[in-house]
């Protein structure tokens, strides 16, 4: 019986299939970021390709490059007709097979997003490789100088626009999100913001360019109807609490200087209501501060001094978020906030009866805006620093 147990198992070997489709890792190219373009009727695919044999090197500069020298990465740029046979054109000139399963940032051009994203999107999201939870951004001007970037602080600067979007928002709009926001009804997509900036003034030495995200483009579909500077778009963000620990700075109430508060906790949320055929909606704000910053001559922050900071910061929060909503309104007149969708989820029967007409309904949607923030820590000191007692302002 021994012997008829071991011919079987050594039978059943010859069934394994081995590693028949093995492939080396030195004979594939991992992208790590993209950045798509609109060139007259052509699209213009940029790949961010990582170099495995230069990763672990220390002092790396970044930018393009072969695989001999300290770069980090290597950019294959391609034109063609459809974004699809830029990868195409761009297989045929590179020795290693391209694989996109690693590929965690999109960088869409300025030009490319006014024109329409939707064929683009399609090719993204409908092979199983094109991951989801990849991080669509829109550039200023073309894409690929963004990705083409030094920034030092990273490997890649594909990545370092990934970082950048996990520091401005607790849950960044990753490509699945953004094409949920397309086809919903009651919301507009919208993504942010990344431009060319420097590390230090240009005609400092050894002077590099850098990453910065400065705004959010505002979509109507698939298709970008604006973009929004950075102030109002941060206050946007917080409205849907949705902003990772954001400072907001404050007149000292009396005296001289500003001060500065850092929510440390926020969430939102919208209540619509429709009366007599009239459509409002309350962002109600809830958020707990710290005081991290007095360069003022306000107070030694006792129990007066900070119900009036309290009232202040919800009067400032109260109009920045304001003067955003005005801006998608009246200026854009796209629905990033989702008031729509709050009427569909919480009012369905209402929504019924108005959703062929919301897109005229939305600009003139009365909008409220009730914060609650509350100071829970002043510092370690309560008294402003080099300021003598006499110069000192009490309410």
């Amino acid at each position: 019986m021994k012997y008829k147990a071991v011919i079987a198992l050594i039978l059943c070997t010859s069934l394994l299939s081995g590693c028949w489709d093995r492939e080396e890792i030195n004979d594939i190219a991992f992208v790590i970021g993209i950045a798509v373009d609109k060139e007259e009727d052509n699209y213009r695919a940029s790949l961010q390709i990582a170099l495995p044999g230069q990763s672990g090197s220390t002092g790396s500069e970044g930018g393009g490059g072969g695989t001999s020298g300290d770069k980090s990465w290597f950019l294959l740029s391609n034109t063609a007709r459809t974004l699809r046979e830029t990868s195409l054109a761009g297989q045929k000139s590179l020795s290693r097979r391209i694989y996109y399963a690693h590929r965690r940032t999109i960088l869409i051009g300025e030009e490319l997003a006014r024109e329409g994203v939707a064929s683009m999107l399609d090719l993204l999201t409908r092979y199983p490789l094109n991951r989801l939870s990849a991080l669509p951004v829109v550039t200023r001007g073309d894409a690929y100088k963004v990705i083409d970037t030094d920034a030092p602080i990273e490997k890649f600067p594909s990545e370092m626009v990934r970082e950048l979007c996990f520091l401005h928002m607790r849950k960044p709009r990753s490509l699945k999100i953004f094409v949920d926001s397309i086809l919903s009804e009651g919301i507009d997509p919208f993504l942010p913001i990344a431009s060319v900036s420097d590390s230090i003034p240009k005609d400092w030495k050894d002077s590099k360019t850098n990453i910065k995200l400065d705004g959010l483009a505002i979509f109507k579909k698939d298709k970008l109807v604006g973009l929004m500077d950075k102030e109002p778009a941060d206050a946007l963000i917080l409205a849907m609490g949705e902003a990772n620990a954001p400072e907001v700075m404050i007149k000292a109430p009396r005296g001289k200087g500003d001060i500065f508060i850092k929510l440390n906790e926020n969430n939102a949320s919208l209540q619509p209501r429709i009366e007599n055929g009239k459509v409002s909606v309350d962002i109600e704000l809830y958020a707990k501060g710290v005081v991290v910053d007095n360069e003022s001559n306000y107070g030694d922050l006792r129990e007066e001094e900070i119900v009036r900071i309290n009232n202040d910061i919800r009067q400032k929060i109260k109009a920045d978020i304001e003067e955003g909503v005005h801006l998608i309104q009246k200026k854009f007149k796209a629905d990033i906030l989702g008031m729509g969708r709050s009427i569909h989820q919480q009012l369905p029967k209402e929504w019924k009866k108005i959703k062929d007409r919301w897109d005229v309904l939305y600009p003139d949607v009365k909008v409220e805006v009730v914060p609650h923030v509350l100071i829970e820590n002043v510092g370690v000191f309560n008294k402003p620093i080099g300021v003598v007692e006499e110069d000192i302002v009490h309410d």
